[in-house]
């Protein structure tokens, strides 16, 4: 078992749940057993350079979150390895997906565009879905621009090659 998984382990283990989680699901476990409630496990080794850990697809989450009664939490655990092997140092306990802030949220370039850490956590307890939504779209659309520039740079290039 690889540091990753020996963390989701051990955070599973404080809900009363078993991490199974595998690439092709959306959490690393389930909230009291119920397929409608994953929860995600982020860890963050305090002692390395972490740029924009990658969340979740931004396809993926919207169609995630269509289904019925769907929800999806994520947990953000700090860690260190010292000479007596893994410690958790925190975790932030369970953060519904629409109480991240934007803020400290972007849209990278990732398939159909991957939601990334760019900040520190924000917690917003009164952001509704549908307020965390209206700050994807904003996200989104800054990620469709950038992309574009991209798109006419190349077109450029070929132009005068």
């Amino acid at each position: 078992m690889d540091i990753y998984q020996t963390i989701e382990v051990e955070i599973a283990k404080k809900y009363n749940a078993v991490a199974k989680g595998t690439k092709k699901s959306i959490g690393d476990f389930l909230l009291e057993n119920n397929i409608n409630k994953p929860v995600n496990v982020k860890s963050n080794n305090i002692h390395k350079k972490n740029y924009s850990p990658n969340i979740i697809s931004a396809k993926r989450l919207i169609e995630w979150l269509k289904g019925d009664d769907h929800e999806l939490f994520f947990i953000f655990v700090d860690y260190e390895i010292d000479d007596k092997g893994l410690k958790i140092i925190k975790d932030s306990g369970l953060i519904p997906i629409q109480h991240i802030n934007w803020n400290c949220l972007t849209i990278e370039a990732q398939g159909w565009g991957v939601i990334q850490m760019c900040k520190p956590l924000e917690i917003n307890k009164e952001q509704s879905l549908n307020g965390f939504l209206k700050g994807m779209k904003i996200a989104y659309e800054k990620y469709l621009n950038k992309e574009a520039k991209k798109v006419e740079v190349i077109r450029k290039m070929i132009e005068n090659f």
